[in-house]
């Protein structure tokens, strides 16, 4: 993560004040963020090489994760720009990371893992507020023969098609690091396309999503937004 300029961040933003608690982030957070922030620290911190190793792969931590942990940990709380170097050096201790038992790991490679804990646990947090804010639209969703589901809105007397797929290009990055048996081999990256109108119609998309129903939520709540008039295709 680079550098930010010193600003004011939005109530609920866990993961700004993980940062900036990291020293990556220079910005001013709310109370109850950073809070949040170092509650997550705390537990995690309390952990040993091999409770570390647990949760991380019960998470399912990626190699994207991991390899930003590495960054934030060789960065040692400065704010860094990323040279090649840089992400060369994460990268090697990701891998080692990757190949040794935790009964193997030394200082740095538990603190990379710690530091993708941190990142991805208030990811998480950040995701719960939000959905506890949003409020969904209730779609009418049918199964195509993709996997995906499709819906129709009808706002202010015009149709919207809401689309929910598996996500295009999906990167290899975002596959778990370690098996777990109660996790999928393989994790599918889902979108949502929103758009109105006939041939050429505008359109719009997010994504990816960890999940179907995660994407499902995401596109109910765009669907609100557009009603009430806080975004447009």
């Amino acid at each position: 993560m680079g550098s930010l300029p010193l600003g004011v961040l939005q109530p609920g933003d866990v993961s700004a004040a993980t940062a900036v608690r990291a020293g990556l982030l220079n910005a001013e957070v709310p109370a109850q963020s950073d809070t949040a922030a170092l509650c997550i620290r705390s537990t995690v911190d309390d952990l040993g090489s091999a409770d570390l190793w647990e949760l991380a792969r019960s998470t399912a931590m990626t190699r994207d994760d991991l390899t930003w942990g590495a960054a934030a940990t060789l960065a040692e709380g400065r704010l860094v720009n990323g040279d090649l170097l840089d992400e060369l050096a994460a990268h090697i201790l990701a891998e080692e990371i990757a190949e040794r038992a935790p009964c193997h790991w030394g200082r740095h490679h538990a603190d990379a893992v710690r530091a993708a804990l941190y990142r991805s646990l208030a990811d998480l947090a950040d995701a719960l507020l939000e959905v506890s804010e949003s409020t969904p639209t209730p779609l009418d969703w049918t199964a195509d023969d993709n996997g995906g589901r499709y819906a129709t809105a009808v706002i202010d007397g015009m149709a919207y098609g809401v689309l929910v797929q598996v996500a295009e290009n999906a990167p290899s990055a975002a596959e778990p690091v370690w098996y777990h048996p109660s996790l999928p081999a393989v994790r599918t990256a889902w979108q949502w396309r929103i758009a109105s109108g006939p041939a050429d119609r505008a359109s719009h998309g997010c994504g990816p999503f960890p999940s179907a129903l995660a994407a499902w939520h995401a596109a109910e709540c765009a669907i609100t937004a557009l009603a009430a008039g806080r975004c447009g295709l």
